[in-house]
């Protein structure tokens, strides 16, 4: 009976082991996928990217292709949804809430940037590329994925823009119309000085320096009278040049 006992707990760990190894192998196809439809999307566009494209780049039969997303148009999604995750998650592990709304507030918008560079690809896909999704071919499940990461991103600034307000250095306004405009103009002069068909009349930009000056002005634009004198802090330091990653990562923007 021990015997017997002893070899039923192996069979049951051994099929234990490879359930996780085919778990690992189907994420990691998964992941394959993406990665390919990712660039194939930013090579071609949405509309005229087909499943063929990604299939034939992620080196997989398109029946293949199919068994993990049921169409261009979920497959696409998946992977706004897998950039916002990322996205949000980069967001929350800047969070400091003990920290005065201005400071946290520059924290995030550093995080945002930094995402930008890390995974311009993403960042292209997130908020330059046009989406045209047709809703009766995306799972409900799946656009209430992203509907919810986009919110929770939106929450984290208007928590802090919310709490500015409470301490009374923010002056009375929505914080979530307030957010909207702060994402909103981060995410413009990240993108458009960027592109190449303007460097004419813009020249070459330092980014970096755009996001930290593009806060500072918010900022002082919301501020109440009490604290318009106070001069905002600022993290910049003098003669700081931007690192290769971020020239790389303004090079992929702007394609």
């Amino acid at each position: 009976m021990m015997t017997q006992s002893v070899t039923a707990d192996r069979l049951s760990r051994s099929r234990h082991v490879r359930a996780q190894r085919r778990l690992r192998e189907k994420e990691a196809r998964r992941q394959s996928i993406l990665d390919a439809a990712s660039a194939v999307f930013l090579e071609w566009g949405i509309s005229a990217t087909t499943m063929d494209q990604i299939a034939e780049r992620a080196e997989l039969s398109k029946g293949a292709l199919y068994l993990y997303f049921s169409s261009k148009q979920e497959l696409y999604l998946a992977l706004l949804v897998e950039a916002s995750r990322l996205l949000v998650d980069a967001l929350k592990n800047a969070r400091a809430p003990e920290a005065p709304p201005f400071e946290e507030l520059q924290r995030l918008m550093q995080a945002y940037y930094g995402f930008a560079v890390r995974r311009p690809d993403y960042f292209r896909l997130l908020f330059v590329v046009e989406h045209h999704l047709d809703r009766s071919r995306v799972a409900d499940e799946l656009r209430a994925r992203w509907t919810v990461l986009g919110r929770e991103g939106l929450e984290i600034l208007a928590d802090v823009i919310e709490r500015g307000v409470k301490q009374r250095l923010i002056r009375p306004c929505d914080p979530r119309k307030t957010a909207v405009s702060l994402w909103a103009g981060i995410t413009g002069v990240i993108v458009l000085p960027a592109q190449e068909i303007r460097r004419d009349f813009l020249g070459h930009l330092d980014q970096e320096e755009l996001v930290r000056s593009t806060l500072q002005n918010f900022w002082k634009g919301i501020q109440t009278p009490a604290v318009q004198g106070a001069r905002a802090p600022t993290t910049r330091r003098r003669g700081q040049r931007r690192s290769a990653a971020q020239r790389a990562a303004n090079r992929a923007l702007s394609q």
